[in-house]
Order: structure tokens, then C-alpha cells, then sequence
């Protein structure tokens, strides 16, 4: 099967290990800075030898100066789009947050139309709007616009901005550049930006209990290596909004394994809009790959 019909299969089955994170991270007892910073740190180190195999081979794609700094954009990205989602629910409801930070599909239309001149077709243009309806009918509209929640929102808004352009560097980037040095140079500037960031501010990486490193190690071995990296792989046969739509599908994977795990019983909302939103996904990523404008 070619690649380009191979994407689509390939990003629902990323989809479906991506929303064990959610899993992996309730497990743990960790703050969540210390999880996002050993989720990048770790996801690094399993990378590694595969990269340090292809560049001894020579199959390394796309080594040049450009490379590397558009690859330490994308980490900064990734790593804003943690900081900023992490701090947004410190100071807003978790509904807000959620609810705000699911535009990233939008912003990553807008990214990908004017740095990548591509168009966004009609059917990922429903799809986008169907998603934002099923995650605006979980939250129950439930945007808080309180005077102490202002920036908590501002920060929601800024964490989905820093996804929509972290995936439109990667869908720039994979056109030429092989997945292994992409991921491997990415979640490296990531990880450095996130485990400074929790030293900054106080945060130390020991203490925790074993059980909580193996945690780690499986978030970054499942979501992130193999989630994560096959989104990226894809984003070479398909555009970034396309992507973006379908990483929505993730909450709502997320919600019914904690009803499996944990005994979280979704609300009636979770399966009306949850409907909403994997239809949106199958409606994104089955529409052929729009035509680039001039």
C-alpha cells in the first residue's frame, strides 16, 4: 500500500496510543511539568540510537543549518504549547482550557495557508467545525470569563497557536527530511526547553518512586515515540490541519479508557459531542490532500 493511503490508517492508530497518556499521567503522582519534561527527555534517549544508526548509515535526510533550526522551532513549540496548556489550568476551569486550547486546527489553517500555501478543503473545513461543536457540547459551553480567568484563557489560546505551528513546521520539514532525524532533533530542543523550565522554577526530577519513571518511560515509548512520531511521519502525505483535526480525537479516546481503567463514567455530553468530533476526524483525515495555491 502507498504511503499517501497508508496516513490516514496510520494517524487513527496514533490516535488511539496517544490517548493512553492521559492514562499514564493519572497514574503518576509527579507534577505535570516534571511528566511533560521526562515525556520529551525520555522519548530523546529512546530515539537516540536509532539516529546515531541512520547517520552511520548515511540515511540521515536533511541535515542542513536550516534543518536543525526549524527542527529547535518545532521543540519550542511543542514545549510552549506544554507550558502554556499546563499554566492555562492553574488559572482557568479545566472546560476552559480544554475548550480553548481545541482550536488548534484553526490556527493551524491559518499557519499552514500562509507559510505553506496550501488550502484547506471543505471537508476539513466541516470536520473543524464539528470538532469545535463536539468539544464546545463536553465543556457545556463552560468558558469561564471571570476577571481571574482571563489569562488562563489567553494561555489556553497561546498553547493551541504553539500546536497548530509546531505541526505546520513538521508538515514543512518532512517534504524533505527523514522522520528519524526530525523526531530525534525536535523532542531533544523540546526536552532541553522543559527540563530547564522545571529546574528554573524549583521543580526537582527525584523523589518520586520508581513505579513513576516507569510511568515516564511508557508515556514517552508509547504516546510520544510511536503517537507522536507517527502524526509527524504522516505529515509528509498530509496536510497540517488535517492532523491537527485528528488529534482531537484524543480526548475523547482519553475519556472512555478512564471508564475502562478507572470507572470514570462520561457524561451524556462526552458521547454526544465525542460523536461529533470522531466523525469530524474521519471526515479530515479521508478528504484527498487539497491542491496548493499558487
Amino acid at each position: 500500500m502507498r504511503p499517501e493511503r497508508q496516513a490516514p490508517w496510520v494517524v487513527a492508530l496514533a490516535i488511539v496510543v496517544v490517548s493512553f497518556a492521559a492514562i499514564l499521567i493519572r497514574l503518576s503522582d509527579a507534577p505535570t511539568a516534571i511528566i511533560a519534561a521526562c515525556r520529551l527527555a525520555f522519548a530523546t534517549m529512546i530515539l537516540l540510537p536509532l539516529f546515531v544508526r541512520d547517520r552511520r548509515r548515511g540515511s540521515v535526510l536533511g541535515s542542513g543549518a536550516r534543518q536543525i533550526v526549524l527542527c529547535s522551532l518545532a521543540g519550542l513549540f511543542l514545549a510552549l504549547h506544554f507550558l502554556f496548556w499546563i499554566e492555562s489550568l492553574k488559572r482557568t476551569t479545566v472546560a476552559s482550557s480544554v475548550m480553548l486550547v481545541t482550536t488548534s486546527p484553526i490556527f493551524a489553517a491559518v499557519f499552514a495557508r500562509i507559510a505553506l500555501k496550501e488550502a484547506v478543503g471543505r471537508k476539513t473545513t466541516l470536520a473543524i467545525l464539528l470538532c469545535l461543536t463536539g468539544s464546545l457540547i463536553i465543556s457545556r459551553g463552560a468558558v469561564d470569563l471571570g476577571p481571574g480567568a482571563v489569562m488562563g484563557n489567553v494561555f489556553a489560546i497561546l498553547g493551541a497557536a504553539a500546536f497548530g505551528a509546531q505541526f505546520v513546521i513538521a508538515r514543512s520539514l518532512r517534504r524533505t527530511m527523514g522522520i528519524t532525524h526530525y523526531a530525534f532533533l525536535t523532542y531533544a530542543a523540546s526536552a532541553v526547553i522543559l527540563v530547564g523550565w522545571a529546574l528554573s522554577t524549583g521543580q526537582s526530577f527525584t523523589g518520586f518512586g520508581r513505579v513513576n519513571y516507569l510511568w515516564f518511560f511508557l508515556l514517552a515509548l508509547g504516546p510520544q515515540v510511536f503517537g507522536h512520531t507517527s502524526l509527524n511521519w504522516a505529515l509528509r502525505y498530509l496536510p497540517a490541519p488535517k492532523v491537527a483535526v485528528s488529534v482531537l480525537g484524543e480526548p475523547v479516546g482519553a475519556s472512555l479508557l478512564a471508564w475502562l481503567f478507572f470507572h470514570e463514567v462520561p457524561g451524556y455530553g462526552l458521547f454526544a459531542g465525542g460523536a461529533l468530533i470522531l466523525y469530524g476526524v474521519y471526515l479530515a483525515i479521508t478528504e484527498k490532500v487539497p491542491v496548493l495555491l499558487d
